[in-house]
């Protein structure tokens, strides 16, 4: 009888490494974009960038579960929460950024290709989630 493979080359396989891939590249993208020499002149301003860097740290963690997730075995319990709180990040990242920031800005046609790529992410998480289910 053949032995099953620990590692399976599936499309949920090369979705996760994906949106891994993408979630670290993301958050390592906007923390080099991070110019903290001007932090005091933007504070001074009226502007505080510490939701940015806060954010691209937990794009990056994100990212590193879902790579890790692959190679690594854990608990399954521990799994089911993850992904829970990764699908449920993401949709208040989306609810923030679309609809209470940017509602319909620049244009309609901007705006809702933005969101819809942003969905498309969710959806993604969403199966890459359901394998811990």
């Amino acid at each position: 009888m053949a032995k099953k493979s620990l590692l399976t080359l599936s499309s949920t396989f090369f979705l996760q490494l994906a949106l891994g891939v993408f979630f670290l590249v993301l958050g390592i993208s906007n923390l080099m974009r991070h110019d903290s020499s001007l932090d005091e002149l933007r504070r001074a301003f009226g502007r505080n960038d510490a939701l940015y860097i806060i954010m691209a740290v937990i794009e990056i963690v994100m990212g590193a579960v879902l790579v890790l997730g692959l190679f690594v075995s854990g608990s399954a319990e521990l799994a089911k929460i993850l992904s829970i709180a990764l699908f449920i990040f993401w949709a208040v990242y989306m609810f923030v950024a679309f609809l209470l920031q940017n509602f319909l800005e620049p244009s309609f046609l901007a705006w809702f290709y933005g969101l819809s790529w942003h969905f498309i992410i969710l959806i993604s998480l969403w199966i890459v989630g359901r394998k811990y289910m």
